[in-house]
Parts: C-alpha cells; sequence; structure tokens
C-alpha cells in the first residue's frame, strides 16, 4: 500500500509541475515586450502558491504566507534600507492610497511601479487559486490551455516576442497534463483505487505517442499556408498600431517612386473579361530608373485621340496578320479612367459619346468624355490579334542595327543612376558570360531568379535603407520579394549590358470562372492579379515582353523561324550514308563501370547515393512511422496478438500443438495481468483465474495439458473442444 500511495503521489505531484510550466508561459513574453526587469519573484510566488494548495495547506497560514513574500519582495524591488524598518512600509502604503486615487480617476498612465507590481502579484494569486481548482476539484485543464495558447499566439503575432518555441512547451505540457487528469478523473469515475489499476499503463503510450508525433512533425515537409497573413491588414487599417511604415496593398498605383515593403492582399475584383484565350492585360510602361523605385522620363504630353472603333494611332505591339482578330468584352468593377489590353491591339471600342486618348510616353490608354475630360467606362471592347515575335529576328538583334543609332532612345532605355552598385553589372555579366546574341543574353537573366531559388514572397519583404539601392538589395541581401523586385532586377541587368529595357504595369490573366460558350471563357481579375514585368527592344522586332517573377508565366508566342532560308537546300541534298564501323567485342563490366547498358557496381552505387540525397526526408518520415508503428504495436500487443496466436494455432498440426497453445495462453494472461506467482501450482494458477473470469475453462484447460505431460495426447475431437475452450479465454485477455 505504501508503494501505490508514494506512486499516487508522484502522479498528483506531476500535475502540478505541468499546470506551473503551461502558467509560467503567461510571464515569459513580459520580458519582451514591457519594462520588467525582474520576474524572478512572481515565478517564485506561483510555485510557492502550487505547492500550498497541492499539500493542502490550512487557508488561514498559506493566506499569510503569501502576505510575508509579497512584503518580502515589495521591500526588496523598491524600498532600501531594512526590512523590519517600519518606515518603508509607511511609503508603501502612502503610495499605495495615492495608486487608488488615480485607479478610480482613471489615470492608469500614472500609476507607480510598486502599486503595479502589488496588483500583478495579487493577479497571480487568482490564477493561481483557478489553477488549482482546475487540477484539483474538476480535474480538467482544457480551458486554461485554449487560453494558454491563444495567449501565446496573440503574443507572437502582434508583439516582438518569438513563440516558436513556447508553443510546443505549451503543446507537450498541455497534452501530458490532460492526460493525467483525464486518467484521474476515470479513476475516480469508475472506482478504480482500490484496483490494480496502473498509472503507467496510460501516460507510457500518451508519451510515446506525444513524441513520435513531435518528431514526425518536425520532420515532415511543411505545406506553405493557405491564406494570407490577416496581421498586416488588421495593422494598417488601425489607428495608432505603432506606425506599421511600409505596408501597402495590392491593387494598381500610378506612384512608383518607392518600391520595397510588404504587401496585404486585396481581392476586390477590378474587371471581368469575356476572353478566347488567357494573356496579361497591360496598362503602361515607365522607364526612368532611380534606384528606389520608377518614373517617367520625360513629362507628359497631349495624347493622341481617336475615337470608339477607330484602329489605334500607332501599333503597340507587332500583331501578328496571320492569326485572326479576337474580340473580347471588359467589364469594368471598379471604376478607373485607363484601358486595359491585350498585345497586339488594335482597336477599342465602348465610348460612343466620347473618344479614347493614347499617351506616347508611357503607352497609357485613357477614356475621355466629350468635354475631353477623363470618364470612367463601365465596360468596353478591345480587338486585337496575338503578336508572334521572331526568334531569327531577336537573336540578330545588335548595336549597330539602325534603330540603335538614335541617341535618344537608347539614352533613354539604357539608362541606370549612378548608385547602381558596380556588384549588380558583374552579376548580369557572369549570368550572360557563354551568350553570343542579346536573345540568349535576356533569356539567362530571366532564368536566372528560378535557377538560383530566389523566394516570392509579398509579407516578408524589407524596405531598402537610406542610401542603398532597391535592385542590390533584392539581389544579394534579401532574394525574396514579389513582382515588382523581379522585374525591376531584370529590367536594371539588362539595361547594365546595353539593352534597351523597360519596366511594364498591368495585371495578370485573372481567376478563371466558368465557360461562356465554346470559344469564350469569364475571368476575374481583382486587385491581388495587379503586376509587373519586362520588355525588352530587339530591332527590326519591338518591344517583346519577359516574365522573370517566379511561378508565373506570360503566355508569350515565339516565331520558331531560325535557320528557314537554308531548309530548301537541305530538302534538295541526298542524305549521304554514314560509314558503317566494324563492331567491338563486348568487354566485361569491371568494378569502374562501362559506358555500355551493362551491370555497373559504380553506377549502381551513383543511384543509390542520389536516389538517398533526394528522398532524405520521405525517407525519414516512412522510417519514423515505421518505428512509430512498431512500438504502437509492442505497446498494444495485448489487443492483437491472441487473434494472431488462434489463427497460428488453428493451421498447426504438429502434436505438441495443445501444449504450445497452453502455454501461450499463459503468457497471454500474464500481459492481461494475471501472472503467474512465484511457487504457485498450475491447479492454484487456473483457479485464479476462473475467479477473475468467472468460468471454468482455465481448470479444464489445464487437466488437459497435465494429462498432455504424462503422455496422454489428446485425438482430433478432443483437441477441437480443448480450442475452443482455449479460444474463448484467450479472446478475454483482449478487453
Amino acid at each position: 500500500m505504501r508503494g501505490k500511495a508514494s506512486t499516487n503521489r508522484f502522479y498528483s505531484i506531476l500535475i502540478y509541475v505541468f499546470g506551473f510550466l503551461l502558467l509560467w508561459e503567461w510571464l515569459k513574453p513580459l520580458k519582451v515586450v514591457t519594462d520588467t526587469g525582474n520576474l524572478s519573484f512572481f515565478v517564485i510566488f506561483m510555485a510557492l502558491s502550487l505547492a500550498m494548495s497541492h499539500f493542502r495547506v490550512h487557508m488561514a497560514v498559506s493566506g499569510a504566507v503569501k502576505v510575508l513574500f509579497i512584503a518580502v519582495s515589495m521591500h526588496t524591488l523598491y524600498f532600501d534600507g531594512s526590512l523590519f524598518d517600519p518606515s518603508w512600509l509607511g511609503l508603501f502604503l502612502e503610495d499605495l492610497w495615492l495608486n487608488l486615487g488615480l485607479t478610480l480617476g482613471r489615470d492608469w498612465s500614472d500609476l507607480s511601479f510598486p502599486y503595479r507590481s502589488l496588483l500583478f502579484f495579487i493577479l497571480l494569486w487568482l490564477m493561481t487559486y483557478l489553477l488549482y481548482y482546475w487540477l484539483s476539484v474538476r480535474k480538467a485543464i482544457l480551458l486554461f490551455y485554449v487560453m494558454t495558447v491563444t495567449y501565446i499566439s496573440v503574443m507572437d503575432t502582434f508583439t516582438a516576442y518569438e513563440g516558436d518555441r513556447a508553443i510546443i512547451r505549451v503543446v507537450v505540457f498541455g497534452f501530458l497534463l490532460m492526460g493525467l487528469l483525464t486518467l484521474e478523473r476515470l479513476i475516480e469515475g469508475e472506482k478504480l483505487l482500490g484496483t490494480k489499476m496502473s498509472r503507467h499503463r496510460w501516460i507510457v503510450p500518451l508519451t510515446v505517442l506525444l513524441g513520435v508525433s513531435s518528431i514526425v512533425a518536425f520532420a515532415a515537409p511543411k505545406a506553405d499556408p493557405i491564406w494570407p497573413d490577416p496581421v498586416p491588414y488588421l495593422k494598417s487599417f488601425s489607428e495608432g498600431a505603432g506606425g506599421l511604415e511600409g505596408v501597402s496593398k495590392l491593387g494598381y498605383d500610378s506612384d512608383d517612386s518607392k518600391l520595397g515593403g510588404p504587401f496585404i492582399g486585396d481581392p476586390t475584383v477590378v474587371f471581368t473579361a469575356e476572353v478566347t484565350k488567357e494573356h496579361y492585360w497591360r496598362i503602361e510602361t515607365k522607364d526612368l530608373y532611380t534606384g528606389k523605385g520608377w518614373e517617367q522620363s520625360q513629362e507628359d504630353e497631349s495624347g493622341i485621340s481617336f475615337l470608339s472603333g477607330e484602329e489605334l494611332p500607332y501599333k503597340l505591339a507587332p500583331g501578328d496578320q496571320d492569326r485572326k482578330l479576337e474580340t473580347e468584352k471588359v467589364t469594368v468593377e471598379e471604376g478607373y479612367t485607363h484601358v486595359v489590353y491585350p498585345y497586339g491591339i488594335e482597336k477599342v471600342a465602348g465610348n460612343e459619346k466620347g473618344s479614347f486618348e493614347l499617351m506616347p510616353v508611357n503607352e497609357k490608354i485613357r477614356s475621355l468624355n466629350e468635354a475631353g475630360e477623363p470618364v470612367k467606362l463601365e465596360d468596353y471592347a478591345v480587338t486585337y490579334r496575338t503578336p508572334s515575335y521572331s526568334q531569327k529576328g531577336m537573336r540578330a538583334a545588335n548595336t549597330d542595327q539602325e534603330a540603335m543609332q538614335v541617341p535618344e532612345f537608347v539614352e533613354r532605355y539604357t539608362q541606370l543612376p549612378a548608385s547602381v552598385p558596380e556588384r549588380v553589372k558583374e552579376l548580369a555579366v557572369s549570368i550572360t558570360a557563354d551568350k553570343k546574341d542579346w536573345y540568349d543574353k535576356v533569356r539567362a537573366i530571366e532564368g536566372y531568379f528560378e535557377k538560383e531559388a530566389y523566394v516570392y514572397d509579398q509579407f516578408d519583404v524589407p524596405i531598402p535603407e537610406e542610401g542603398q539601392d532597391y535592385v542590390d538589395q533584392f539581389l544579394f541581401e534579401s532574394q525574396r520579394g514579389y513582382c515588382d523586385n523581379f522585374s525591376t532586377s531584370m529590367v536594371v541587368m539588362v539595361r547594365s549590358l546595353g539593352i534597351p529595357a523597360r519596366w511594364v504595369k498591368g495585371y495578370t490573366e485573372g481567376d478563371y470562372k466558368r465557360q461562356l460558350d465554346s470559344v469564350s471563357k469569364l475571368y476575374e481579375v481583382s486587385n491581388n492579379n495587379a503586376h509587373s514585368w519586362v520588355e525588352v527592344f530587339f530591332p527590326e522586332v519591338g518591344w517583346v515582353p519577359f516574365e522573370p517573377t517566379v511561378g508565373f508565366n506570360n503566355n508569350v508566342a515565339y516565331e520558331y523561324d531560325l535557320d528557314l532560308e537554308d531548309s530548301d537546300k537541305e530538302e534538295d541534298q541526298a542524305p549521304v550514308p554514314e560509314k558503317e564501323t566494324p563492331k567491338k567485342p563486348l568487354q566485361p563490366d569491371s568494378d569502374e563501370g562501362s559506358s555500355g547498358g551493362g551491370f555497373s557496381i559504380k553506377d549502381l552505387w551513383e543511384d543509390f547515393t542520389s536516389f538517398l540525397a533526394d528522398n532524405w526526408g520521405k525517407l525519414l518520415i516512412g522510417f519514423i512511422l515505421l518505428v512509430f508503428a512498431a512500438v504502437m504495436a509492442y505497446i498494444f500487443r495485448r489487443r492483437w496478438l491472441p487473434y494472431f496466436l488462434i489463427f497460428y494455432y488453428r493451421r498447426k498440426r504438429s502434436g505438441d500443438v495443445y501444449s504450445e497453445a497452453y502455454l501461450s495462453l499463459v503468457k497471454q494472461l500474464g500481459r492481461y495481468g494475471l501472472k503467474m506467482q512465484d511457487g504457485q501450482t498450475l491447479r492454484g494458477y487456473s483457479r485464479y483465474v476462473d475467479s477473475f473470469f468467472g468460468t471454468y475453462e482455465m481448470t479444464s484447460l489445464t487437466n488437459r495439458y497435465e494429462r498432455t505431460l504424462y503422455g496422454h495426447k489428446p485425438d482430433r475431437e478432443d483437441w477441437v473442444k480443448m480450442r475452443e475452450l482455449w479460444e474463448n479465454l484467450i479472446k478475454r485477455t483482449t478487453g
């Protein structure tokens, strides 16, 4: 009985220890978010309060001890001199009276630190009492556990406190505590106090399960968050939130002078489009890079007007005349005065009472009313031919072509500020070192970001510091950002090679909604689809779009017209038969491997190591799961092993099958808790088992087993009867 009492006391103390650790987690963030200098007094006070609650110290005694501890702590923290000098107590009471008046007057900011500490001690006193009530009376801690998890999550989200480790500790301590309390409720509710109920059988599987699941959780790959972080959004709309500087809202904005910083999502629908194929929607271009963002190098001049349904004054992109005209309808949901249009646009229709205006500087199209003022349209239609860009023309581009002999044009679209560090230009040169023509160089820079595993991120994006270049910071420091980071960096690197390039803004194709008919599809474009990309100029071809942002694809059609002039000559030439080379005799494979298709130990080892390198995470998780399954199978073997033994002995035909089956039954009864004691006879043990289950099966099986020991082998019918008794009894051990 003394051993059982000590075991019960151990688990009771363990429950209070876990409760104390959970409560301690409430104090740890205070060092980060407040000016609290010393938490040790409060931690000791919590431990002292819970210890007196556990040992059922009389309320008067525990109250006196707590008051004395608070007094000693207040004197140590805020007063000088001896503890037994009553002068400090007078000062404390005077301060207390003054702060009570401030409290009633709701003048919270002027409360003194001694008064705040006293209130905190009182709060901890109440919390420890509540914790005692939940642990000892209710034996349920779920409410406090949920409150703790919520508290840690809020502190981690809205303050500088890092709660990664804290949330792990809370999960481990909380689940162990809830498991122990559930066991205590079970023992108390089912009146198991006087039985052989073992707490180890409960706590060991719980600990193993929690430990293995934690390891699997750490080793398993983590999926990206499905929903955007709502915190920046909430902070940006709250007044006095500490100045969330640099957080912007997704969507089109004409001001791009300062780029960088996090963005918050905005699902507001801007327009819907009935399209025949997916494509980007263009709005405007910008050409002057300042080191911090984009501006226009030229002042806006008067635009070129044209009427609804008329062809544009000049081509914005080279449409492929072999492709048919496509007409798509745009329905505006969020009013604006500019027109979004696809590449290859030829006409815009929908403003019958007014006109349209094409701005030559930034290639923006605006809608005007009869008075020539910008007006917002509800819907319009765009007619275009999908452009196709000649690869032959792009590869032939060079600085000697006629279009590159206009100094103003070259200077405008290869402009870079002096603030761009030299290492940005050196990076562009190193990326394109083995490329000979403009097209290959541009494609190499376009694919560089994905090759080097740059990260697309809208939230954890820094703002360049004073004097720091926007592109340099992205390329060499953060290496994470959104479309503005990727597109601006590509424009700067392309320009550093002397190739004209510019920055383009608009929207991606949007989100597919439904199929309208056999040709048209409905897409919904929101502020979340606002996007920027790159256009590079190739003489004789024009401005060609490129998409450097990781995860995006700008469905650009290329005309694969390389070496078309030589195709006819190649067709006329008869193929020249190759000389047949004499075959060499097959050589046996060596340990060093061979170039043939035979077996090679070296190739096998390389394949094996490559497989391990590519799949080590999956293999680790699989191994952990196998170990976990094996541990669980061993722990709960009493549940499933009887059915395996029944299956095994039904098919065994040897003469000593009954003896083996009987001994297996004795072992299984031992796992169940009915172990044979030292010096106990088989008949005494069989009577003990039958009295426990209320049957006569074990006695019959034991009598038959003793006869077997003396050479009386059971016949077929006798064995079938004994097997039924054996199966009935061994099944009872699974309960």
